[in-house]
């Protein structure tokens, strides 16, 4: 489907800004602190705007919002992408976090924008509604969800008002009632880990957000036996208490159960790549007398894991960058990961990016090139077979049951729209489940180009780039490039058409593969966390000069996008290099490093990026820090900062001091707030984030230059 190029304002910064003259906020006030850890001078004028429940920062974030939004609303493009991406938005059925017990498949869908509801389909295909969160009053929606090993129950990670501390739900299946067993408060991203008989849970809660303590400190791991009150439930591990595990309080607990296994996993894990593995015999877990043996410790480098049985699966990153494969007999009193039996060794053309343990098989997903491959490796025989997949794209699910043989495997591209399929191993073929993206949108004008930008330091770093196959090479495009570059986490081709809309209005999307991530393995994760956080940011500015050494554009409409620990990245091309993007949008972005400790989830980001309490620490921080490197007098590029009212994630008081730090350097900069008082760190439906990617859009139609 062709689109015709949008009409677009000429020097509509100046044009737009007479329009609504006299609108203004004030200018944030300041004041005279200045830090002086380890010897360091720290100016930090806009102190104030920190802390929890800070009237006076959310009504000066409140007023900058509603001219902010003023500002939107007279952008001439708006109109056009809130009906091209509304209507994008609606054209589209997705479905996602697929779970196959027995003969019954559990997904969440959304249609229309809505947020996801959990549906069952049984054998004889018939589906129903198990949890509707459109239903609730006041707005609710789901995190993620965990199926009982019978298939007779469900536990639902329930948020509300787009805030991602909720409760986990729980549903019988059989009558779709909700069950009278509620769990809170808990993270959306901790689901409930069920007893292979379907008798109760194992579940992560948080502190209670009421007793004056971070709920993000001091998690603890609970089981719960249907029926009974939470007071009632058995604490197994708690972050930051006084025994013998030793989680420090910013770590987060969690235990793990396979049915067919004897054994529980107690995992310790935070923001960061690697992490602790404790086991015990199920039955003393169950029985509260756990003797948790700690065999995998953060120097293992030990990334993913798999239950089989007696068998201990790692996905190893230790003295592997690419990864491989061990496995560890858990009736083995010395097992530990330095003498375990290496399964799979690190290949020398591919990452290794995850394994999920099945009755027959464990299976692997490897990444070449961005795409990915999928292996299953035989217990008895260890031969490792290919799955055919019918096309090359991104393998974003995965999932397999330990009583069940074979896989739910996902499989999409940047222009193709995902499919789900049921993998069998006797026979060796896909069958399509119909529960992929179901979309009326097609876009084969578009095409995807894998090509490579040279850092400052000689790197070569991966760039995916979308446009249209007629685009003429001539620098006139707008181009958007994102990054993110944290944690070792991997940018690989998704299907979005709301992202998609841009590129066939004649526009280019391209996705740096900064350090940091790891999408060259682990080494490529460590070249850019910690003290080479830098490194990523040249690789990002690297990708927005090859854009436009290749002709897709130019620097003055080439805009920079990225957003949570991608602020760092964004935030530091922007101090770095301003005259290399022709704007910037940052959503929820961590920019004052330094102050980490003074936010909740501040202490779990330490070992991606330094303890602020260390003079080494401070000094790494400082270095990345984009708040303290803004320069008075220098000409900034335009600014859109994207926050969200409840973000649990990353404090709003990040984005309010980079924006007014920017504002006070550079008084000539558009420095816009986009604000949303119903969500957290991100929106969860799509609905919302077409409205956000309105904005998004019209700012870069009308800041990146003509």
């Amino acid at each position: 489907m062709q689109l015709a190029k949008p009409f677009l304002c000429v020097f509509l910064a100046a044009a737009c800004g007479a329009a609504i003259a006299g609108s203004d906020p004030p200018a944030a006030r300041t004041v005279d602190t200045v830090d002086h850890d380890f010897g360091l001078s720290l100016p930090d004028p806009y102190r104030w705007m920190e802390g929890e429940d800070n009237a006076e920062f959310n009504a000066w974030l409140g007023a900058q919002g509603a001219a902010s939004r003023a500002r939107l609303d007279a952008l001439p493009t708006l109109a056009h992408w809130r009906e091209r991406l509304s209507a994008a938005a609606g054209a589209s059925t997705t479905h996602r976090g697929h779970q196959l017990v027995g003969d019954r498949l559990f997904f969440l869908r959304a249609q229309a924008g809505s947020e996801d509801v959990l549906m069952v389909r049984h054998g004889d295909g018939g589906e129903r509604t198990l949890y509707d969160p459109n239903a609730v009053e006041g707005g609710a929606s789901i995190g993620g969800f965990s199926v009982s090993p019978d298939g007779g129950k469900v536990a639902v990670n329930v948020g509300f008002g787009g805030n991602e501390i909720g409760e986990i739900a729980l549903f019988d299946v059989a009558s779709g009632e909700r069950l009278d067993d509620t769990r809170k408060p808990v993270w959306s991203e901790f689901r409930a880990n069920w007893l292979p008989d379907a008798s109760g849970f194992f579940y992560t809660r948080m502190r209670d957000p009421g007793d004056g303590e971070d709920p993000l400190q001091g998690m603890a791991a609970y089981l719960h036996l249907l029926g009974q009150p939470q007071s009632a439930d058995v604490l197994v591990a708690r972050a930051g208490a006084d025994d013998a595990l030793r989680i420090v309080p910013s770590d987060f607990p969690s235990v793990h159960v396979s049915a067919g296994s004897d054994w529980a996993v107690l995992d310790i894990s935070g923001a960061r790549a690697s992490g602790r593995a404790c086991v015990a015999r199920l039955a003393d877990a169950v029985a509260g007398h756990a003797a948790w043996r700690c065999l995998v410790t953060d120097a293992d480098n030990v990334q993913g894991a798999g239950l089989h049985g007696d068998t201990y699966y790692l996905l190893s990153a230790k003295d592997a960058s690419r990864r491989r494969v061990l496995a560890l007999d858990l009736r083995d009193p010395q097992a530990v990961p330095a003498t375990a039996k290496v399964v799979v060794p690190e290949p020398a053309d591919a990452v290794l990016t995850e394994i999920s343990a099945a009755s027959d098989a464990l299976y692997l997903k490897s990444m070449h090139g961005g795409l990915d491959r999928v292996e299953r490796l035989d217990y008895a025989s260890g031969a490792r077979t290919p799955v055919a997949m019918p096309f090359d794209g991104a393998v974003y699910l995965m999932r397999t049951h330990p009583l069940q043989a074979g896989a739910l495997l996902s499989l999409e591209g940047w222009t193709t729209p995902a499919k789900v399929y049921r993998f069998d191993p006797a026979a060796g073929t896909l069958a399509d489940t119909g529960l992929g993206t179901i979309t009326s949108m097609s876009f084969p004008d578009l095409v995807s180009e894998e090509i490579e930008a040279t850092s400052a330091d000689g790197t070569r770093v991966p760039l995916s780039v979308v446009h249209r196959r007629d685009l003429a090479k001539d620098g006139r495009a707008r181009a958007i490039v994102n990054g993110y570059g944290g944690y070792g986490m991997v940018s690989q081709p998704f299907f979005f058409p709301v992202l998609l809309e841009w590129t066939q209005a004649g526009n280019v999307l391209a996705d740096c593969h900064v350090r940091g991530g790891g999408e060259n393995g682990d080494a490529w994760r460590i070249a850019g966390s910690g003290p080479n956080k830098q490194r990523g940011v040249e690789d990002f500015i690297a990708c927005a000069k090859e854009l436009a050494r290749r002709g897709y554009s130019t620097p003055a409409r080439t805009g920079g996008f990225g957003g949570s620990m991608g602020g760092i990245l964004t935030g530091g091309a922007y101090t770095t290099e301003p005259d290399a993007f022709g704007a910037m949008v940052v959503q929820s972005g961590i920019f004052n490093p330094v102050r980490l400790l003074a936010a909740k989830n501040g202490a779990n980001q330490i070992a991606e990026m330094g303890d602020p309490r260390t003079e080494a620490g401070m000094k790494q921080l400082l270095a990345m820090d984009p708040y303290q490197r803004v320069r008075d007098g220098t000409a900034y590029p335009p600014l859109l900062l994207v926050t969200g009212a409840v973000d649990q994630r990353v404090a709003p008081w990040n984005s309010g001091k980079f924006g007014a730090r920017v504002l006070a350097a550079a008084p000539r900069t558009p420095v816009w707030f986009r604000t949303d008082d119903q969500f957290g760190h991100f929106a969860t439906n799509v609905n919302a984030a077409a409205l956000e990617f309105a904005d998004i859009f019209a700012f870069f139609d009308a800041q990146l230059e003509d």
